[in-house]
């Protein structure tokens, strides 16, 4: 079973890969602007369509304090500090993710308004009341510990704030095999229907909660990102071994064929304080 900290070591989207997309169009990272990345560095689906939709949900403006739970390579960060004027504080578990996060934000001159720090999402290092929103895309089914997840960022939160998520959403015809390989290829510890994604959020003190279903769309856009990550069997092998490659690839199109089946889908949540 793959633990979160080495999928995410060994995922295809990373700063070499970045680099080298950067190489192919004659760019290198000491040169660029943030528009130069988005291309590249949105690890989540959809890209920057659906950081847009998720922004529009969001609300954000001038002056906005924003959280996003499990940054990754930053990429929705920049792009909201870039476009809405925000400051953006990005959290997430793996060091060498954080570091790479903040060395492109540094290189495309984000770093007075983006910052990522590395800990733990169940035990946030973070003063309480301090973010008008939070964020996250596709990362909370990698949390087994939703009650603390929900009440960690319920604690961060200010009066009448917003928190906007999307995450997988299994349906009942999800069996148990299926979960099993996911958690085992994909990390993914913490698999919910919708119904139990309100009961955790709601339990955390938030007042309202609403899911909007992207499942339809996942299921048109998922195919295209699975072989996205195929074309990169040759850097991500020779980063990281084709044995590991394999195992990637074929956890992720068990995971296309489940959004496919509709045996799992996505919501994107939006819930507020108050």
């Amino acid at each position: 079973m793959v633990d979160i900290l080495t999928y995410y070591d060994e995922h295809p989207i990373n700063e070499p890969s970045i680099r080298t997309a950067l190489a192919k169009e004659g760019k290198s990272l000491e040169s660029v602007i943030p528009s130069d990345l988005f291309p590249y560095d949105q690890d989540h689906y959809g890209g920057l369509e659906a950081v847009k939709a998720l922004a529009a949900s969001a609300g954000f403006a001038k002056g906005s304090r924003v959280l996003d739970v499990c940054s990754g390579m930053g990429g929705p960060a920049r792009y909201i500090a870039n476009s809405y004027g925000c400051d953006v504080v990005g959290l997430d578990i793996n060091e060498s993710r954080t570091l790479s996060a903040n060395r492109l934000t540094e290189a495309v001159g984000l770093a007075r308004h983006v910052e990522f720090v590395c800990g733990d999402a169940v035990a946030m290092p973070l003063a309480e009341n301090t973010f008008t929103h939070v964020i996250s895309q596709e990362a909370f089914l990698h949390i087994q510990d939703k009650g603390s997840l929900f009440r960690n960022i319920k604690k961060v939160l200010g009066s009448k704030g917003r928190l906007v998520f999307t995450d997988w959403v299994a349906s009942p015809n999800l069996s148990d095999r299926e979960q099993s390989m996911l958690r085992s290829g994909m990390a993914a510890a913490g698999i919910h229907q919708e119904s139990e994604y309100r009961k955790y959020i709601l339990g955390a003190g938030f007042e309202t909660v609403d899911a909007e279903d992207l499942s339809e769309w996942w299921a048109k856009i998922l195919r295209e990102r699975f072989q996205m990550y195929r074309s990169k069997a040759g850097e991500a092998g020779a980063a990281f071994g084709l044995g590991r490659f394999k195992e990637f690839i074929d956890a992720y199109q068990i995971f296309v064929e489940a959004v496919e089946a509709g045996k799992l889908g996505g919501a994107r949540f939006t819930a507020c304080t108050g």
